[in-house]
């Protein structure tokens, strides 16, 4: 992975700038067509964020025009052909097996689920940094694995545990036709919205929000490992006619990355609630008991008005009427929960990204 840009500073950003990131912005929220005085602070927000990222670097924000060559042509595809690509997708570890099974069995202890971790000398660091960062800022060092799990709780860790070693199979997808950094960056901002939505709703489990949020896109790095060409025809032809990258993929392949990476999690035998909460993230069902695949689509909405990374979709999306008015977010309310969010995001991807 390349070493992480900074998170946009503090200070104030210049009118000039301020005026170029409300255009822009104006743009990627083409498709919220009545938004609420929330959606209208995040816009706010949103344009204040990429102003002073606009300052430390400017060369993101360059439009560079399209090169002139003709728009691929994609032709549908049955997901599942991608599914039995066994050789194309990343195979799991034994650890991560032994981790679903004891996420999936009623009885693991603390003890069990420390063996487990323990095993692996990678995702016993990892998960003690991540313990003592400032994503659950606790008061004492952990240095042990059952110190974590007797603090954090067994389904919470392992649960994080999971959902985190699976970025790790997915480190070497061509960058070519996506900015893995910043696709990383904004599913890692994803997690983190989705898991502070969690607390300030009282609704949900904070770890498995994270985690549904963090993998919300991996739909997106099957199609590239499995289907390059075809992914970055997807890709060219949604920018190319202005349209929502998960509406072009449905029009072009048959189906679209949330399909694809629910159908992944389905097939690894992931918790239901985390499938579900990546398969709906773009259309989601009316009902569920987890509230997680609710909090997921609105946090997809929360990032990419914030402008943080990129995951290959330029709009914003319009959140769902009544998922969004279910959160009862207000623009104070939305404003104060991501207030310090670039502080935690800048900690938070270091330590995912050195797992």
């Amino acid at each position: 992975m390349p070493e992480k840009e900074n998170t946009p500073p503090t200070e104030h950003a210049t009118p000039e700038n301020l005026e170029k990131a409300q255009t822009l912005l104006g743009k990627r929220f083409k498709y919220i067509s009545h938004p609420d005085d929330t959606l209208k602070r995040l816009a706010r927000l949103g344009a204040e964020r990429v102003a002073r990222d606009m300052a430390v670097y400017p060369d993101k924000y360059v439009e560079r025009p399209a090169p002139a060559q003709p728009v691929p042509s994609v032709a549908p595809m049955d997901p599942l052909d991608i599914l039995r690509q066994e050789h194309q997708l990343p195979a799991l570890p034994q650890v991560f097996l032994e981790l679903q099974q004891a996420i999936n069995a009623s009885n693991t202890s603390s003890d069990d689920l420390a063996a487990i971790i323990s095993q692996d000398p990678s995702l016993t660091a990892f998960l003690l940094r991540m313990v003592n960062s400032a994503f659950y800022s606790l008061p004492m060092q952990i240095d042990t694995i059952s110190r974590a799990v007797t603090v954090v709780g067994v389904n919470q860790l392992s649960t994080l545990a999971v959902g985190t070693s699976v970025m790790s199979l997915f480190k070497d997808v061509p960058a070519e036709v996506l900015d893995m950094e910043q696709f990383w960056m904004h599913s890692v901002a994803c997690g983190l919205i989705a898991r502070r939505l969690c607390r300030v709703t009282h609704k949900g489990d904070p770890e498995r929000s994270f985690v549904a949020g963090l993998l919300h896109d991996i739909g997106q790095l099957v199609m590239l490992k499995a289907e390059p060409r075809r992914a970055a025809a997807t890709l060219i032809q949604a920018r190319g006619s202005d349209s929502l990258l998960f509406s072009t993929e449905q029009q072009f392949l048959g189906f679209d990355h949330a399909t694809l990476g629910g159908m992944l999690l389905r097939k690894w035998n992931f918790p239901y609630v985390l499938v579900a909460s990546v398969l709906e993230h773009h259309v989601p069902k009316k009902k569920h008991k987890e509230a997680e695949p609710a909090l997921v689509h609105a946090a997809e909405t929360i990032a990419t008005g914030l402008g943080i990374g990129s995951s290959g979709e330029y709009f914003v999306q319009p959140p769902h009427p009544r998922i969004w008015a279910s959160l009862e977010l207000t623009p104070d309310s939305l404003e104060e929960m991501v207030e310090d969010l670039d502080d935690e995001l800048e900690e938070a991807f270091g330590v995912l990204m050195n797992h």
